[in-house]
């Protein structure tokens, strides 16, 4: 069973990482062997250092890791592990310093926009010959279509998942008894049906959310709460070659106007809509009936509220013009300034194989990015509602300067969701913005 933890160990596994203003040049990277991709033992007998830098884990995770996982690669091979923990506040600069001084980690962890950044910057040591000789047991293929998606740069493989933040559907059973709602919604329509009929309001004032959109306090949460229903519409936020924005298309712009018709015109929520009660969000003390949110709603509640578990449903992915919801992949990397190539994948196979991985996400109560995992012991019921809805999942759009990409879409959600532009206005201007930031790199 997970360990539990405390409020300073989730904070540290949910954090995200902008690397948008790192500079630097790489060495090339080392050519993989096919005869060390096991990691043999060395030729002099000497032992082999490896070292791991860890930013997203928790207490219990880094016990684990200490006592089962490296242990488990290190007793069978002459090679020590040196393991470096950090926090997402400084691993800007730490990265940045040690790739500029040519020692860096041979193994490191990277946050959902990381891969195209570390492709770019060459930081990455391609993955695709190691994966290919692999084998069955290791299974490339058990990693879901969209996370391999995620991590495979211009055809080359740079990074795994180690786990994901996948987001669906919550909703309130006993808000649905107390209204005669037989079945949460299945599609858009039913989801405004159902957010209008759930939401109350006193004197004028909406005591509780039919439907919470987002919140206060960061400055990605209307950006990451619309993602998903433009997913749902068909849209995208670039073009396929990444060189120009898409978000003035109808599909994003539909997306839009329906995210404005719940917001602005139904006042299903107030905008922002409520602020979290401390570590739970307003769905898990009864202060909205449904919303859009991933295990940690789950976890959260369960260290804090036990008793409003009872109360939680999620679904899969509401269905419009397509039936999808959106994930986040966090991985391990490779340096590409490594200087024992063979070695360091053979701790990182060790790393994200199925039984490291299920005690890597054990420990930290996270969504695992194995299907086989489906099944493993921690998995909840409602967390394996969450690992199937990644079969419907949508990626980041791989471009470099992502986050710098999101900062004109995020500050032109606000304005529209306070009445201020239209959708089409919103999206229109958005797309200006972004497309004179992709100009810049024609």
């Amino acid at each position: 069973m997970p360990a539990k933890l405390d409020r300073r160990n989730f904070l540290r596994l949910s954090g995200t990482l902008s690397l948008g203003t790192l500079l630097v040049a790489c060495a090339p990277a080392p050519a993989p062997t096919t005869e060390g991709a096991q990691g043999e033992p060395s030729a002099t007998g000497e032992t082999v250092e490896l070292s791991l830098m860890m930013v997203d884990y928790a207490e219990p995770t880094k016990a684990v890791l200490e006592d089962e996982i490296i242990p488990a690669f290190t007793r069978e091979k002459n090679v020590t592990v040196n393991v470096n923990y950090t926090d997402w506040g400084r691993y800007n600069e730490q990265m940045t310093t040690a790739f500029a001084s040519g020692v860096t980690p041979d193994v490191f962890q990277g946050g959902a926009v990381w891969a195209p950044q570390m492709a770019k910057r060459g930081w990455a040591l391609p993955l695709d010959d190691y994966i290919a000789l692999a084998g069955d047991e290791w299974n490339w293929d058990d990693f879901f279509p969209a996370l391999q998606d995620d991590v495979t740069i211009d055809g080359s493989i740079v990074a795994v998942p180690y786990r994901i933040d996948i987001r669906s559907f919550w909703y309130r059973q006993d808000h649905m008894e107390e209204a005669g709602i037989a079945a949460p919604p299945t599609n858009w329509e039913e989801l405004r049906e159902f957010a209008n009929a759930l939401t109350i309001r006193e004197n004028g004032k909406i005591t509780r959310e039919g439907y919470h959109f987002s919140g206060p306090g960061g400055w990605q949460n209307d950006l990451q709460a619309y993602m998903q229903f433009m997913e749902m519409a068909g849209g995208q936020f670039l073009s396929d070659d990444l060189t120009h924005c898409t978000l003035d298309e109808p599909p994003a712009i539909e997306a839009l106007e329906y995210v404005y018709t719940l917001v602005v015109e139904d006042q299903v929520q107030p905008y922002p809509g409520f602020e979290a009660q401390g570590d739970l969000a307003p769905i898990a003390v009864g202060m909205a009936s449904s919303t859009y949110d991933s295990s940690f709603l789950e976890r959260d509640v369960n260290l804090y509220a036990p008793d409003q578990l009872e109360h939680l449903v999620v679904t899969l992915p509401l269905r419009h013009k397509v039936q999808a919801c959106h994930v986040w992949v966090n991985k391990f990397f490779i340096s590409s300034l490594t200087k024992t190539p063979d070695m360091a994948w053979a701790f990182f196979q060790h790393l994200t194989s199925a039984p490291m991985l299920e005690k890597y996400c054990a420990s930290a109560g996270v969504t695992p990015p194995r299907r086989s995992l489906a099944d493993a012991e921690f998995m909840t019921d409602r967390m394996k509602v969450l690992l199937t809805a990644t079969e419907y999942a949508v990626p980041y759009p791989k471009h470099w300067r992502l986050i710098e990409l999101f900062r004109p879409l995020a500050t032109n959600l606000e304005k529209c969701l306070r009445g201020e532009l239209s959708p089409e206005e919103t999206m229109v201007a958005t797309c200006a913005e972004i497309d004179a930031i992709l100009a810049e790199d024609a």
